[in-house]
């Protein structure tokens, strides 16, 4: 459809942020005149308690004005790509960002070459600057960390090469990876990156086999240029974690959320004790699949065919909700709010940015992009969505803007919290065995490829920065193998490892996020524990996670995280997590056999 045929009641109302797109660009000359007050500040930020008030306080007022301008241009362009004036109003939101990061990179160093003593002695000089207490203790984290403002400044100026590795992957297989058509019958069929699963559930098993082979065979041709951007990324980190006085990149990564290297390690020896609950699911599907040679070309394949069940946007609604309902009144309460005051950007249209997400700033409605299409997806990736919001909600109306944003690291644990309610209603309301079946595998899949799936990549991906920090080539031979023997000891005896799969690391663009994809999986298996606690908990078990929703940045990550009832620096939390897993697949097999 066009924008305009849609009704009003399932598109976002922007107009919360800004009446009109006048208001936009009035904002936009407001904040460049705020952004030169602050730069008077240089020299004297700490020269007073006072001094060092207003400036939090004037950059707030900065920072707030911004975000909604950068929300505002990236909702308005996302609902139709083609509209010029919207992509013109990100440029200019996104060089306004520029030209903030560019003119306020004197803070941190101007601060953190100062005593935290002296810092101290301000806080509890100035009531109003209590609040900023754990800010401050986490930005003197940083001191040992942060160099002279010339170093600092030299070290920004290459970011764009260090960005480079990144940029380059990312133009090279979204735009110049060409992949050949590949025949069914009489006719030829176009493999795409964003296809390519698709077609691997297609029911002609030759098919399947020849869209994955060719699939590689092209990841396969340009191997060693991969390879190559690769060992550029890695060594572009490694350099500035040695630069900035850590021990290793790993260190470095981690340390922005006050992550302990031994919450990475935990989760990869966890998955290493429970590594039989993936080769049983392999097994599994060898079995039910009743194929003598499973290979990789068969793993999308479903378990249980045939299933396909349309929910309106109105039925997801009602049926999201009563699945929270465990969450209490006034959770529910809000969401359905969130619903009714078009948080909601909900049907496709032509030009409209593809996927989901949530969005929003400390003063703007939690906003959620869908393209609802009434399957069974559809519907996770508006609960899984309504969780990130329900999460932004509760965080920015709980915490001071300081604190009014959540971690990374917890990002996804809301989200998949929301999905695993979702799940578990909908299995003990399945309407036949047929339907609980499917429902369970989605289960025990989605923890498959989420925890097993992304640690086995973060293994890999920490394997392979090992090379570059003992000063070995990186080549493609090598990941090769690295990732051959990761697939083998992941899954089993059951399923061929062929030169295929072996290349597969070729394709994974997280890779060029560095050391992210590990909180994946102890997100995923965060939520699993929780959505258990609070199906099976105390009333208190509740009250803890909501307190989680409300948190923000006031404490670190994993304290946040340990007050729910999650501890991450001890493998109990993920063990549990794995029984949970292994309790669902048990279900699967029963299921499976009546």
């Amino acid at each position: 459809m066009n924008r305009n045929e849609i009704d009003k009641s399932l598109k976002w109302d922007t107009e919360k942020i800004y009446k009109s797109d006048d208001d936009f660009y009035k904002e936009v000359e407001e904040v460049k005149n705020l952004l030169k007050e602050v730069k008077t500040y240089k020299g004297r930020i700490l020269e007073s308690a006072d001094s060092l008030y207003k400036f939090l306080k004037d950059s707030e007022k900065l920072e707030r004005k911004f975000s909604k301008l950068g929300v505002y241009a990236s909702l308005k362009s996302d609902e139709d790509t083609r509209v010029s004036k919207y992509q013109e109003m990100e440029k200019i939101a996104t060089n306004l960002y520029g030209d903030l990061v560019k003119n306020l990179s004197f803070v941190n160093p101007e601060i953190l070459s100062d005593d935290y003593e002296k810092v101290k002695s301000f806080i509890n000089q100035k009531d109003e600057l209590k609040i900023y207490a754990h800010y401050f203790e986490d930005l003197f984290r940083n001191k040992d960390h942060t160099l002279g403002e010339n170093e600092e400044k030299i070290i920004a100026s290459f970011s764009k090469l260090t960005q480079n590795p990144q940029n380059t992957y990312m133009i090279f297989s979204n735009a110049d990876l060409k992949f050949p058509s590949v025949k069914k019958g009489d006719k030829e069929v176009k493999i795409t990156d964003a296809n390519f699963t698709n077609l691997q559930v297609d029911s002609n098993r030759k098919f399947r086999r020849d869209v994955y082979e060719t699939y590689y065979k092209t990841y396969k041709q340009f191997e060693n240029t991969v390879a190559s951007l690769l060992d550029g990324e890695m060594t572009a980190n490694n350099t500035i974690a040695a630069l900035k006085n850590f021990k290793s990149a790993r260190e470095m990564s981690l340390f922005r959320n006050n992550i302990n290297e031994s919450v990475y390690d935990n989760l990869i020896e966890v998955i290493h004790d429970n590594i039989e609950i993936h080769r049983d699911y392999t097994s599994l599907r060898k079995k039910v699949l009743g194929l003598s040679d499973l290979g990789f070309h068969d793993i999308y394949l479903p378990l249980v065919e045939d299933y396909e069940k349309k929910y309106t946007f109105d039925e997801a609604k009602e049926l999201i909700l009563k699945a929270l309902a465990p969450l209490g009144e006034e959770y529910i309460k809000k969401a359905r709010e969130g619903f009714d005051d078009r948080w909601f950007d909900v049907l496709e249209n032509d030009g409209k940015r593809s996927g989901g997400y949530s969005s929003g700033s400390y003063d703007t409605e939690p906003y959620i992009l869908l393209n609802y299409n009434e399957s069974l997806d559809s519907l996770f990736t508006t609960a899984h969505e309504l969780g990130h919001s329900m999460h932004s909600y509760y965080t920015r109306s709980s915490q001071p803007y300081i604190y009014g944003e959540y971690s990374i690291f917890l990002a996804e644990i809301a989200s998949t919290t929301n999905e695993l309610l979702l799940l578990n209603y909908m299995i003990d309301k399945a309407e036949n065995d047929k339907e609980k079946t499917y429902l369970l595998n989605h289960y025990v899949n989605s923890f498959k490829s989420t925890v097993f799936r992304q640690t086995m990549f973060a293994e890999f991906e920490h394997i392979a920065n090992k090379l570059v920090e003992e000063g070995k080539p990186v080549t493609s031979e090598k990941l090769n193998q690295i990732y051959h023997d990761l697939n083998v000891d992941y899954f089993g005896e059951d399923i061929e490892v062929d030169e295929y799969i072996s290349t597969e690391w070729a394709r994974i663009p997280h890779f060029y996020m560095f050391y992210y994809v590990f909180q994946y999986a102890t997100g995923f298996s965060s939520a699993v524990t929780l959505s258990d606690k609070i199906l099976n908990g105390e009333k208190e078990d509740i009250e803890k996670y909501l307190n989680f929703l409300k948190a923000g940045k006031s404490k670190y990550p994993l304290e946040v995280l340990k007050d729910a009832g999650v501890d991450m620096t001890k493998k109990d939390s993920l063990q549990k997590a794995m029984d949970v897993c292994k309790e669902k697949l048990e279900e699967l097999k029963k299921a499976l056999n009546k």
